[in-house]
């Protein structure tokens, strides 16, 4: 198998289309530098995939495509395809002939190609994998890659034995495998996580599903009361709302009645008013006809005035216009004058006009005789400068060649002076870049050893952090706890006291109070609010207190007063009120009366005294009979509630949960508080240990250790990118000199050129001066003809300027009485016409004073009617404003009658309103009740038929009621769905489990593969390099003596070595010499080792071609002959493709191409088979 063909096309510096044809055996490929040769060894690297710009000696992939020269555009894509001859069946396809292309364009769009049909790179990569032959395999050997496998910076030495061994293939699935592994555990710490939220939320899911098949048995009971209470209250309502009716219907009779009178009195009211409006219409007319002659009058007084005025500005129009007539006159015999007089000057220049003219003529005709003259001898002498210039501009160019290549002679001297102490610089350059790169390396050893410290360290340090981070997750989850039962007391506690503020369970009439006239009362408030007692004994007290709970409680007597008057006012029934001011200081109380047991406000002693003081508090119902018979007390109360009187009245039975809520209150309230005070101090408590737990974790500070790894492989990539620079500047300054001695040659052949140039000049030179000189003896001569024209030239200019001007000046005198005489002639047109005009606009004005005066006349004679007139309208208006006056003391009385019967039905209207106030309280009541029961329910009341049980009361009933909420209440919101999202969270967690598990499996199946991977490959490696060991030692052994030293070994880094990426480690010892390192050898001995390791693993598994880019050229010609003979003899199965400047080797070359560059920036290639060219 073997590379047959090569083809470019705007790679790099190859333009044009560029066909490589390749042989089996040895072609070698020449050229000066800089001509393009590496770029071949960049397309085969290109062209099988290679990704790395740098490995392409570019900064960026785009690099790679032609960027055009100062004649040549750019191109828009890159082409490579590379052909093999597939005959050993090494690739793994059908094909006999395999082609490979990619495509780069410069959009960045990018094409692979198997024999022309699109495919993926890693199609192309997998292709070659293992073969020896992929893109950075050790088919393609660069010079620079002899160091770098030698000095295995980035384990590029390794990866040739990979490839030899074929573990490649391994070491990839092995890759994959693993970030399978990663990637499957991730998900199962993802589902491990998932799998806790689940649980939590199960076990939430099932509390609530308790939760809700209470609240669904709390409602049921609540809805069966809650409708028969409404029905039973909205009977109520309905039998309070029939006398009512009757109440409003008769009132409404009696507005009906007021009603009617009152339209009877306002249609006489408004036909009194219509007929008012009719009078004050006819003494309008009468004002406004008033108003009219009025103004009628003033504006004829008016008008006679204008007019008056207007005949005297006309008289003076008249006077005006005569004194412009007479001054017309003067002026027209004055413009008549002046017209006889330009008449008379122009006739006597007409002569002089003639004779100037003629003169003119004369001297315009001798100055353009002898203008043209001049020109003519002006131009040859312009003709005789531009050639001797010429000549002068030939003759400064050969002195100015002259003397640069005079100047050129010495440069070159100086040059190759300049370039043998530059040698001498580089040689000192390379010794020291050697030495630096020394330094470097051992600097590269200590910052590994440091970096391993870190690692340890940073190891520590996580699992420290871990195991802190837990507890901290735990105390979290106490404190998280501990605030939900926090705040789940102060939301009681907040319900308590909404409880109170709202007056749940208070009668109608003291919350309409206290809401909507609180602010007015110094004190409202009911004795129920206002005393608290023990939580136990609250059910005791308001059965002791009874209807007196709600007693109200305010400072004196007037309160007392005034909120009753409110009530009344309002109709928001009754309340039984206490004044503060009227009760004693103190009543009597029994030792053993529940008064000693209840809490209040001193100032509210009495009250309590009055209301409790005879009652006592006992143990049970028969303790209370024993005491009242016995006692004077008034009645007795158990501590369950049950209360007996002294007449022997029992109320008893069992308490509902609300019994006396109201009054334990502030006892409830201050077990919450001491409860959630409680809770407090436990969450400050935990949280303080968080803070000491959170700057315990901060203290372990991972980011700042692995900030200090980064500092140290920063550190370490400087070193490495030192070190590749110092052996760069060792190649660069070797190279460097070999172009200074190139150079020094081309500088003695520039000399040899410079002195034949130099002889050539000296003939040329006096050639020209003498001709220089003729020409400048005919200048001369032309010069003094051209300054007598000039004389002449002058002289003539002279004449004729002077007869333009004398010409032009008669010229402008005859102008000028032309000009006069036509002013003249208009004038004299003008002033008639103005005459003419003045005594038109004179008979005008007359006409009009005798029109004023017509005016005048007949405007007095209306004035005098319009006189009369007013006088008859001003009787009238008179008369119309007494009518309209008596209209107005009809329509006042029949507005009094009206008011009266207005104030009637104002009382009516009054009454109505409060009547029907009062039944539409009932029927929003009536309508609360429906919507209620709508909005709750979604029925309407018609279709509620739930009747409450015989033994329960209406106040039972809402007593329970009450209580019915208060627990729904307690027990909140609800999810209604929680039953059936418990059971799909249930079947949720059992997925999860189940996937967890599969994914553990999975993780025990990758560890087998990765460990089975691991076992092939390992033996697959280690065969391959016991092989490649031995070849080692002989080729070593050909190149060098037969008793010099090499080896080869794995380097032992301890137990936890990973054999599959272990270093390898090359011994040489050429000569007997013992270097510490391979490093020591010079750089010939470096090449022939890194070469027989080359061939060793050609031995073992050879590459179909191999690729070597100017390795040869640091072997002296002893080395160069063995490296021939190695080359020579593994071209049998080995294709090599050689890039060389060394005569030696190319002798040895089937085929050559040389690279040249015959125009700046483009590559072009010639081949020639030798061994055709030796028969020949």
């Amino acid at each position: 198998m073997y590379i047959s063909d090569l083809q470019l096309h705007g790679f790099k510096s190859f333009a044009h289309k560029t066909h490589v044809k390749f042989d089996s055996g040895i072609t070698a490929i020449v050229g000066p530098n800089g001509c393009g040769k590496s770029n071949i060894v960049d397309a085969l690297r290109w062209v099988l995939g290679e990704q790395r710009p740098t490995l392409l000696r570019s900064s960026a992939m785009s690099n790679v495509i032609f960027n055009g020269t100062a004649k040549k555009k750019a191109l828009g894509m890159a082409d490579v395809s590379l052909t093999f001859v597939n005959d050993k069946g090494i690739l793994p396809v059908e094909y006999s002939e395999l082609t490979i292309t990619r495509r780069l364009y410069r959009s960045g769009d990018s094409e692979y190609l198997i024999n022309n049909t699109p495919c993926r790179l890693k199609d192309i990569m997998d292709l070659f994998m293992d073969t020896g032959m992929s893109s950075d395999a050790y088919s393609v050997i660069e010079l620079k890659m002899v160091e770098e496998i030698l000095n295995d910076r980035n384990n590029d030495r390794r990866r040739l034995f990979e490839e030899a061994a074929g573990v490649t293939r391994y070491k990839e699935k092995r890759r994959q495998t693993i970030r399978k592994l990663d990637d499957t555990l991730k998900d199962l710490q993802r589902l491990e996580d998932i799998l806790i939220e689940v649980r939590k939320k199960t076990r939430s899911l099932e509390l609530q599903a308790e939760k809700a098949g209470k609240a669904k048995k709390y409602k049921t009971e609540l809805e069966h009361l809650d409708k028969a209470y409404t029905l039973h209250e909205l009977s109520t309502i309905r039998e309070e709302l029939e006398p009512l009716q009757t109440r409003i219907s008769n009132a409404e009779k009696e507005k009906k009645e007021i009603g009617s009178r009152v339209e009877e009195l306002e249609e006489s009211e408004e036909k009194a008013r219509t007929l008012l409006i009719e009078k004050e219409r006819h003494q309008a007319e009468a004002q406004r006809r008033v108003s009219q002659l009025h103004s009628s009058i003033r504006e004829m007084e008016t008008n006679l005035k204008i007019t008056r005025e207007k005949i005297v500005n006309e008289e003076g129009v008249i006077r005006q216009h005569q004194s412009d007539i007479e001054q017309g006159g003067k002026d027209l015999a004055e413009l008549e004058q002046l017209r006889e007089q330009s008449i008379s000057k122009l006739e006597n220049f007409s002569d002089e006009r003639e004779r100037s003219a003629l003169s003119l003529k004369e001297s315009k005709e001798k100055f353009a005789d002898v203008q043209q003259q001049f020109t003519k001898v002006r131009h040859e002498l312009y003709e005789l400068e531009i050639e001797i210039s010429d000549l002068s501009r030939k003759l400064s160019g050969l002195q100015s060649d002259r003397i640069k290549i005079e100047s050129r002679l010495e440069n070159t001297e100086d040059d190759q002076l300049r370039i043998d102490g530059d040698i001498r610089d580089l040689k000192d350059e390379i010794e020291n870049a050697k030495g630096e790169l020394s330094l470097t390396r051992e600097k590269l050893d200590s910052i590994d050893s440091e970096l391993k410290s870190e690692e340890k360290r940073l190891e520590e340090s996580s699992r420290i952090r871990q195991n802190l981070e837990e507890k901290r997750e735990t105390l979290r989850d106490e404190i998280r706890s501990l605030k939900s039962r926090k705040d789940a007391v102060e939301s009681e506690i907040s319900l308590l006291g909404n409880l109170a503020e709202s007056g749940a369970g208070l009668p109608s009439s003291i919350s309409f109070l206290q809401k909507e006239h609180g602010d007015q009362f110094a004190l409202l408030s009911t004795v129920g609010d206002l005393l608290n007692t023990k939580e136990e004994l609250a059910s005791a007290l308001e059965t002791a207190l009874g209807e007196s709970i709600h007693f109200v409680i305010v400072k004196n007597m007037g309160d007392a007063l005034k909120a009753s008057r409110i009530l009344k006012e309002n109709g928001k029934g009754k309340a039984t009120f206490i004044p503060l001011s009227e009760l004693k200081k103190s009543y009597s109380v029994h030792e053993k009366s529940i008064a000693r047991h209840v809490g209040s406000d001193s100032s509210y002693a009495p009250v309590v005294q009055l209301l409790l003081g005879s009652t006592l508090l006992v143990d049970d119902l028969e303790n209370a009979v024993s005491i009242l018979e016995k006692d004077e007390a008034t009645s007795a109360v158990t501590r369950d509630g049950d209360l007996l009187t002294a007449s022997r009245f029992l109320k008893s039975g069992s308490n509902h949960k609300q019994a006396g809520i109201r009054l334990a209150l502030k006892d409830k309230v201050e077990k919450l508080n001491t409860e959630s005070n409680r809770y407090e101090k436990s969450i400050t408590q935990r949280e303080n240990e968080l803070q000491k737990l959170n700057e315990e974790i901060d203290s372990h500070n991972l980011d700042s250790i692995r900030a200090s790894i980064r500092q140290i492989q920063q550190r370490s990539r400087e070193a490495e990118q030192q070190s590749s620079r110092y052996q760069s500047s060792i190649q660069v300054y070797e190279k460097n000199i070999q172009e200074l001695n190139s150079r020094k040659v081309r500088l003695l052949s520039n000399q040899d050129t410079a002195r034949e140039e130099l002889d050539t000049l000296h003939p040329r030179q006096k050639e020209l001066q003498q001709k220089i000189t003729e020409l400048s003896g005919l200048q001369e001569e032309k010069k003094e003809i051209l300054r007598k024209l000039e004389e002449e030239r002058a002289i003539a200019q002279n004449r004729y300027n002077d007869a333009q001007l004398k010409h032009q000046d008669v010229k402008n005198k005859a102008d000028n009485l032309e000009k006069d005489l036509e002013r003249a002639e208009n004038g004299i047109s003008s002033m008639k016409t103005r005459l003419a005009s003045r005594k038109e606009l004179q008979s005008e004005s007359r006409n009009k004073i005798e029109t004023f005066k017509e005016v005048i006349e007949q405007t007095e004679k209306q004035l005098e009617g319009s006189r009369s007139q007013k006088s008859e309208a001003d009787q009238k208006l008179a008369e119309a404003e007494e009518a309209s006056s008596r209209q107005r003391g009809a329509i006042n009385e029949i507005e009094k009658e009206l008011k009266e019967l207005r104030r009637r039905k104002e009382v009516n209207l009054e009454l109505v309103h409060h009547l029907s106030m009062a039944r539409e309280k009932f029927e929003l009541q009536a309508q609360s009740h429906s919507d209620h029961i709508w909005e709750t329910y979604g029925i309407l009341m018609d279709q509620v038929t739930e009747q409450l049980p015989d033994e329960t009361t209406p106040e039972e009933a809402k007593a329970r009621i009450g209580w019915l909420r208060q627990k729904l209440n307690k027990i909140g919101d609800v999810n209604p769905l929680a039953i059936d999202e418990f059971r799909e969270e249930k079947e949720r967690l059992s997925f999860y489990e189940e996937q967890i598990d599969d994914l553990q499996k999975a993780e025990a199946e990758m560890r087998e593969t990765i460990d089975e991977i691991n076992s092939t490959a390992t033996e697959r490696f280690n065969e391959t390099f016991e092989k490649i060991r031995n070849n080692f030692k002989t080729v070593f052994n050909t190149l060098f003596h037969e008793d010099d030293f090499c080896d080869l070994m794995i380097r032992d880094e301890g137990e936890d070595q990973d054999p599959l990426e272990a270093k390898i480690d090359i011994r040489a010892n050429p000569k007997g010499k013992r270097p510490s390192s391979i490093n020591q050898l010079s750089g010939g001995e470096k090449t022939l080792t890194a070469i027989a390791l080359l061939f060793a693993i050609y031995l073992v598994k050879p590459s179909p071609f191999c690729v070597l880019d100017e390795v040869d050229a640091p072997l002296d010609d002893a080395n160069i002959e063995r490296f021939a003979a190695m080359i020579r003899k593994f071209s049998e199965d080995t294709q090599f493709i050689i890039i060389t400047h060394n005569k030696k080797t190319m002798s040895k070359a089937e085929m050559m191409y040389g690279v040249t560059m015959p125009e700046t920036g483009v590559s072009r290639l010639v081949g020639v088979k030798l061994d055709e060219v030796a028969e020949a």
